[in-house]
């Protein structure tokens, strides 16, 4: 029946092209051609309504049906392939970028000044891989904030600044650390804790109304990468239990007392403190060291240190300020030049190293304090 059908249509397909051929020679030839053409036509038409007909046009339409299935089906896999393709080409570029991000956090962190570096040293150091390296103006405000609400042991992973927001205005200046931040933005500053939601990723970390933009500061986010890394490289997260407990300070005298206290955990074992109104200022001595504590509303001045600085040098002894109001930045400078370590304590008496040999001695007590019990103990330098 199908070759009966294939035969017909092929039959009339031929004739049809001769009535076109001949339609140009012959009145008659034509007429005939048309004519086996339709008989063939409706032949066909008649075979197709039998049952045998319907069958195979049936098998003929299913035949067509599952080609064009296995062509969708060729198609999709033949799509499925070049989206994986695409897929595993973007996981390479991700990961070879990942790669290339914990090298360059690697980096950062190798050749960072060590922990307890001078401010003003580190802020030099992240300032001169940048292009604000030759602006005073920029260091003096970055050494500014890091003072001001940095931690002496924080690490000071980069400073950056944020897109200009206007013709002859300051751009908006970050310091960012192991730990926390800190922001100067026309005249106000303030500390800051970046959270990841601030972060958009390949633009830039954005700070209420301020955005410190990736493109103008390159090295962020590689600082923001490294925070976790660096902040693991820090002190313990908890102080040692052999620490000073906490107590409230009401009165100078009591200020002293807790500086007692610090004195002999920093290793000074046998601290006391000076009589009320003791001559030259000091209120803690010991036979290594002596301390001058201030309770006062204002930071303590150059001077002050100074003079605590030359007593001690005539008694040939280890001096320690503690100040509850601060240092003003001469006085910080000049004692971190000289040896002096100084600590700023609030009004639950404990202390915070503010210059690096303060940290010194605080590291090297809670070291102490972290060994095993029945460990030997030496004394500090």
């Amino acid at each position: 029946m199908e070759t009966a059908q294939l035969l017909l249509t092929a039959l009339g397909v031929v004739a049809f092209l001769v009535a076109l051929i001949w339609l140009f020679f012959s009145d008659v030839v034509p007429l005939i051609a048309l004519a086996v053409a339709a008989v063939a036509a409706i032949a066909v038409r008649v075979l197709d309504a039998t049952p045998a007909g319907r069958r195979n046009t049936a098998r003929n339409e299913a035949r067509t049906a599952r080609q064009a299935e296995l062509r969708e089906r060729r198609a999709a896999r033949t799509e499925q392939k070049r989206q994986q393709e695409r897929q595993d080409a973007l996981a390479r570029e991700a990961a070879e970028a990942a790669r290339e991000l914990q090298r360059a956090v690697r980096q950062l962190l190798d050749g960072l000044p060590e922990r307890g570096t001078p401010q003003d040293e580190a802020i030099a150091y992240c300032l001169s891989r940048t292009g604000a390296a030759r602006d005073p103006r920029v260091r003096a405000e970055a050494e500014q904030l890091a003072r001001r609400y940095l931690a002496v042991d924080e690490r000071i992973l980069c400073v950056a600044q944020a897109v200009a927001t206007g013709t002859g205005k300051r751009r908006a200046l970050l310091v960012l650390t192991d730990r926390s931040a800190a922001v100067s933005d026309r005249g106000t500053s303030y500390r800051y804790d970046p959270d990841p939601d601030d972060v958009t990723e390949g633009w830039g970390l954005q700070v209420g109304e301020l955005l410190f933009s990736f493109l103008d500061n390159p090295r962020l986010p590689i600082a923001l990468a490294a925070r976790e890394e660096a902040a693991a490289l820090a002190a313990p997260a908890s102080p040692p239990a052999g620490r000073p407990e906490p107590r409230l300070i009401r009165t100078a005298r009591e200020s002293e007392l807790v500086a007692v206290d610090w004195m002999r955990y920093l290793g000074f074992t046998d601290a006391v403190a000076t009589p009320v109104g003791a001559d030259e200022g000091i209120d803690v001595i010991s036979e290594r060291g002596l301390a001058q504590v201030k309770m006062e509303g204002s930071r303590t001045t150059r001077p002050t240190v100074q003079q605590l600085h030359g007593v001690a040098t005539a008694k040939e002894k280890k001096a320690l300020f503690f100040s509850m109001a601060g240092y003003t930045p001469p006085a910080l400078a000049w004692a971190s030049e000289h040896g002096i370590a100084l600590f700023q304590y609030d009004r639950q008496g404990t202390p915070q190293a503010v210059n690096t040999p303060a940290l010194r001695l605080l590291e090297t007590a809670d070291a102490r304090a972290s060994q095993p019990a029945g460990a030997e103990h030496g004394g500090d330098t």
